[in-house]
């Protein structure tokens, strides 16, 4: 799945290239993973992939983009917009 740094690649031969922000489960989406899709879309995620994305690192690589969005709660955007910042993992509540 790990093609090189910031770059996942599907066993279809389709590839994100990413960023990662791993935080401190605060509240405000601590976690948030973007990427651009080599089918032209944004994804975004605020799964919690731990740090160097080792959530996802010792997985089966995904067959696709698809498989890796549901696998891992990853939504479409606009690549501009803050609607990436809404959570789209569910949060532990600590209360």
């Amino acid at each position: 799945m790990w093609a090189g740094d910031h770059i996942l690649l599907m066993t279809n031969g389709e590839y994100l290239i990413y960023e990662s922000r791993h935080g401190s489960n605060s509240g405000f989406p601590d976690h948030l993973f973007l990427a651009h899709g080599s089918d032209g879309r944004w994804l975004y995620s605020t799964y919690h992939f731990c740090n160097s994305m080792a959530g996802a690192r010792f997985d089966e690589p995904p067959g696709s983009i698809a498989e890796f969005a549901r696998t891992y709660s990853a939504r479409e955007f606009d690549g501009k917009s803050d609607v990436c910042l809404q959570h789209t993992w569910p949060v532990k509540n600590t209360e």
